[in-house]
């Protein structure tokens, strides 16, 4: 896989996916993981509870609304 398509502090939207384990709605990435096969993957953060989960690139879209959240601070 080639570089990773969000950066840290960018704000993502999950997929629904009917077997994804991640719950649609907003998170924050908060880090990259090395890829998996061929997907990147990455540590988010949701904006609703907090808590944090792992995806694959293909489970996630930039936020509509999205802007830096670590340049904003």
């Amino acid at each position: 896989m080639g570089a990773h398509k969000y950066k840290v502090g960018q704000l993502v939207e999950a997929r629904p996916n009917l077997s994804a384990a991640t719950p649609p709605g907003s998170y924050k990435v908060v880090r990259l993981l090395p890829p998996t096969g061929v997907d990147n993957q990455y540590r988010l953060m949701s904006l609703k509870n907090g808590h944090e989960r792992v995806v694959r690139e293909y489970e996630i879209d930039l936020n509509d609304a999205a802007i830096d959240v670590d340049a904003a601070e």
